[in-house]
């Protein structure tokens, strides 16, 4: 399980760079975009959830 460690954490980099993108391409306020980024670098692993389940979207 140790050895598989690394591929997880990357796997959760990676997931929140996602994240983390699709927030700063949203049409989402200023303020909201803040605040989800903070959240995202502070709480990665919770945030990335309440982020797929209701955060802003990329714009189309």
């Amino acid at each position: 399980m140790i050895e598989y460690l690394g591929l997880w954490i990357l796997l959760a980099l990676t997931l929140n760079m996602w994240a983390l993108l699709s927030v700063i391409g949203s049409r989402a306020k200023l303020l909201s975009k803040f605040l989800w980024a903070a959240a995202l670098l502070c709480l990665p692993g919770l945030a990335f959830f309440a982020w797929y389940l209701g955060g802003p979207r990329q714009q189309s």
